[in-house]
């Protein structure tokens, strides 16, 4: 029986550690490796890079290090072993509860009470274990191996569930850690991609999504398929409401053209740099998704015949926004005939009236047409 216990308690051990390790690497590899890129970019004032591997591997091993120190220390054995891996989830939880405004300043916040406080009532908690474990069950109980197994597992599972709950899971804050890593490595289609059904956004992911897919010429053809944010003023970045946390913002403006100082509003910009032909392909498409952002349908119909030619094929949205021109103008300065997107738009304006209720029309609209510039133009 005691060689059965003994083993039992190896094997807890094992399955612990099993499961510690791949957690943590999980977590930190495949979850919260853009926000440790963030942090890191943040505290080296952009000097050193986060490698999502290396990190995910050195601080794996450290944690688990740290946790063969304190069960060294502890003695903690049997039912309360896994307690021993706490001080390590605690860490972990700590520096991957990185704040959404870390561009201000890492801030540990309530973390300078709580986690001496957690730590303090840790050594408590210690401290009582070891008082009551001469009075474990005797090694008579043929089932304790198997319950002290699902004892573990089970408190190792709440530190986990707790490690996720505290860390940061701002999803929209992940998507734009995620999509300006993989600009940094020229990966634009991979940046477009980010959340792209979720129907969670902010301004800051909205400017990157347009870059990103301008970067690729798609700006024309996919932008009003995402779930948007703001008007034209979200189209470059302020530095309060729209920012880039890893992207450089030169890097951004020269893609666009040149960097003007001072600053001037998103829409004076473009319609500077493409009047004095210093922007590029790119500023062009930029300007005419500001106007429709904006709404102006005019001022997109007259601009839109400087970048292109209306009579040949035209990105998507341009082509719904010229459609929704011409059947709002009796005199219009483009004429524009598309049979396929005619027909879109008429099932689009027969569907909205057949649904007398506003929150329903919205539903069927959104379910059917909600990728088009007709359900953005028309939506309030």
């Amino acid at each position: 029986m005691v060689k059965i216990m003994k083993n039992g308690a190896m094997l807890m051990k094992m399955v612990c550690a099993i499961l510690f390790l791949i957690f943590t690497f999980c977590f930190l590899y495949c979850y919260q490796a853009d926000i440790l890129t963030v942090a890191q970019h943040v505290l080296s004032k952009g000097q050193t890079h986060y490698n999502r591997t290396i990190g995910a591997v050195l601080i794996t091993i450290v944690l688990y290090l740290l946790q063969l120190g304190v069960c060294s220390f502890t003695k903690l054995d049997h039912r309360t072993h896994a307690l021993t891996y706490f001080p390590s989830l605690l860490i972990l939880a700590t520096i991957t509860d990185i704040n959404t405004d870390i561009d201000r300043g890492l801030s540990l916040g309530v973390w300078l009470w709580i986690f001496p406080l957690l730590i303090l009532l840790y050594v408590v908690w210690v401290w009582l274990s070891r008082r009551f474990l001469p009075y474990e069950p005797g090694a008579n109980s043929s089932d304790r191996p198997l319950r002290m197994m699902w004892i573990n597992v089970l408190l190792m599972a709440l530190m986990f569930f707790l490690v996720g709950l505290v860390s940061n899971h701002n999803d929209v804050f992940h998507y734009r850690m995620h999509a300006e890593n993989a600009m940094l490595h020229n990966d634009f289609k991979e940046a477009s991609s980010v959340g792209q059904k979720s129907q969670a956004t902010d301004s800051s992911l909205t400017m990157i999504r347009a870059y990103a897919l301008g970067r690729q010429g798609l700006l024309g053809d996919r932008f009003f398929e995402y779930s948007l944010m703001g008007t034209s003023r979200v189209l470059l970045p302020d530095g309060v409401t729209t920012k880039l946390l890893l992207y450089p913002e030169e890097k951004f403006y020269k893609s666009l053209g040149v960097v003007l100082l001072p600053r001037k509003d998103p829409m004076g910009y473009l319609e500077f740099v493409n009047k004095h032909r210093l922007g590029t392909r790119m500023a062009a498409d930029y300007l005419l998704i500001g106007y429709l952002l904006d709404r102006r349908l005019d001022a997109f119909a007259y601009a839109i015949t400087q970048y292109y030619d209306v009579s040949k094929d035209l990105p998507i949205h341009y082509c719904e926004a010229l459609v929704l021109y011409n059947h709002m103008h009796s005199n219009p300065y483009v004429e524009y005939h598309n049979n396929v997107v005619e027909a879109d738009y008429k099932d689009f304006v027969r569907l909205s009236r057949s649904e007398k209720r506003p929150t329903a029309r919205q539903a069927v609209l959104k379910r059917t047409f909600g990728d088009t510039y007709w359900y953005y133009y028309f939506k309030r």
